[in-house]
C-alpha cells in the first residue's frame, strides 16, 4: 500500500498531486491510503471512493511530537497487515512528524521523505521558515529514501541540506484525460467587460506574487479582466482593488478543479516568487491556454524540459513587473498563433500522471513494498 501523509487536503498543488496519484493508483487496482493531520480541505471529495482516508485529529506544529505519536499508533493499529507498505511524507509538517514516528529496522514500512518545495527560496516566505528548514535538514541527511519533485529541487537539496546522495526525482503530473474533457466541455459563455481575459491560480499569499502580476497588468496598458482563483489572507486586498480601471479583478475563491475556469481564459499568468514545479501551469496548457510565468525554479525547469515554445510557455524574471508588462503585450498580440489542444497536450505528455504512478510503483518495488 502507498500511504500518503500530509497536513490536510486544501487546494494547494502538493495536495492536488496526492489526490491525483492516489486516484490513478486506485484505478489500477493498487491499494492506497491518505493520512491527514486533520481531515479538512476542499479536495477531500475528489478522492476515489476506495482510497482509504484516516485522520490524526491534530494539525499543530508546536505539538509535532503528539502528531508523531498518533501517526505511529495509527500505522501500527491499522496498517500493519503482513505486507510491507510505503509511507510517503509530504510537506515539512509531516516530514517532521514522520521522522519522529519512524522506527529503524521496521520490516512493515518504508518511510519516504518527499520534498515538494524549493529549499533555496521557500523558507523566506513562510512563518518561522528558517527554523523549520533547520529542523528538516538532518531528517533529509539521515533518511534512506529521499525524493524530490524536480531535478532542480534535487540539486538545491544537495546544496542547501548538504546531502551526500542526490535525491531521486519523481515529478508531479496532471491528468491529461480530465483536462481534455474540461477543455472540450461546453460551459456557459460569460460576457466579457475587457478584451483580454487573464487568470491566475494559487494561494492568496505574498509568496505567489499577486502584487507583481497586478502591477505588470497595469503597466502593460492592456484592457484586462483578471480572474484570480484561490483562497488566503490577500483576498481582502484583491477585493479592495479598483473596479473601474483598465484591470478589472474577479476573485473566485478556491476550487478543486481550477482548470474548468482557466479553460475560458486567453492567458494564465503566474507570478510566484518560489515554485518547485507549478501544476497550474501544466493544467492551463492541458486545457489549451498559454502561460506567462515568473522564472522560478519549477517553471524554468518545465520550459527547459519541454523546449522553447513561447507561444505555449513564456518566462519573465522573478519579481519584475516591468518585464511582465512587456511580455504580456507581446503575447497578447500573438494569441492567434496559440496551438490547438492536441498540440498543447502532446507538448506536456511527459508530465502525465500515469508516468508518475509508474515511477512510484517502481520505487515501491525496489524497496519490497506491495502496492
Amino acid at each position: 500500500m502507498l500511504i500518503s501523509v500530509q497536513p490536510h487536503l486544501r487546494f494547494g498543488g502538493a495536495e492536488r498531486q496526492t489526490v491525483l496519484l492516489a486516484n490513478v493508483l486506485q484505478r489500477r487496482g493498487n491499494r492506497t491510503a491518505v493520512v491527514l493531520h486533520e481531515k479538512v480541505g476542499g479536495l477531500l471529495p475528489e478522492l476515489h471512493p476506495d482510497v482509504r482516508i484516516e485522520a490524526l485529529g491534530l494539525d499543530n506544529h508546536l505539538l509535532t511530537p503528539v502528531v508523531a505519536r498518533r501517526l505511529r499508533s495509527l500505522l501500527d493499529r491499522k496498517f500493519r497487515d503482513g505486507e510491507k507498505s510505503m509511507v510517503s511524507l509530504h510537506l515539512w509538517g509531516s516530514v517532521l512528524a514522520g521522522a519522529l514516528a519512524e522506527r529503524r529496522r521496521d520490516d512493515d514500512f518504508t518511510f519516504v521523505y518527499y520534498e515538494d518545495l524549493d529549499p533555496s527560496e521557500h523558507a523566506r516566505f513562510i512563518r518561522l521558515g528558517g527554523l523549520k528548514q533547520r529542523l528538516v535538514r538532518p531528517i533529509y541527511r539521515r533518511s534512506d529514501v529521499v525524493v524530490a519533485n524536480t531535478e532542480r529541487v534535487a540539486d538545491a537539496m544537495v546544496r542547501v541540506y548538504g546531502l551526500e546522495r542526490r535525491p531521486r526525482v519523481i515529478s508531479p503530473a496532471v491528468d491529461l484525460l480530465a483536462l481534455r474533457a474540461a477543455a472540450e466541455a461546453q460551459g456557459p459563455a460569460a460576457e466579457r467587460v475587457r478584451p483580454l481575459k487573464v487568470v491566475t491560480v494559487g494561494s492568496l499569499v505574498p509568496l505567489k506574487g499577486l502584487d507583481v502580476v497586478y502591477e505588470g497588468l497595469l503597466a502593460s496598458r492592456l484592457e484586462v479582466e483578471w480572474h484570480v482563483i484561490g483562497e488566503g489572507p490577500l483576498r481582502g486586498w484583491l477585493d479592495s482593488l479598483p473596479v473601474d480601471g483598465p484591470v478589472v479583478v474577479r476573485a473566485h475563491g478556491g476550487t478543486p478543479r481550477p482548470y474548468e475556469l482557466v479553460r475560458d481564459a486567453d492567458l494564465l499568468v503566474h507570478g510566484s516568487h518560489s515554485e518547485a514545479l507549478g501544476l497550474v501551469l501544466l493544467e492551463a496548457i492541458g486545457v489549451g491556454v498559454p502561460v506567462v510565468s515568473a522564472a522560478a525554479l519549477g517553471p524554468a525547469e518545465i520550459a527547459e524540459t519541454l523546449g522553447d515554445r513561447p507561444e505555449i510557455l513564456s518566462l519573465f524574471p522573478v519579481g519584475q513587473a516591468d518585464a511582465l508588462a512587456v511580455l504580456l503585450k507581446e503575447r497578447a498580440a500573438e494569441l492567434a498563433g496559440t496551438p490547438g489542444l492536441d498540440e498543447m497536450q502532446r507538448h506536456i505528455a511527459r508530465f502525465s500522471i500515469e508516468a508518475t504512478a509508474d515511477a512510484w510503483t517502481e520505487l515501491a518495488d525496489e524497496h519490497g513494498c506491495s502496492l
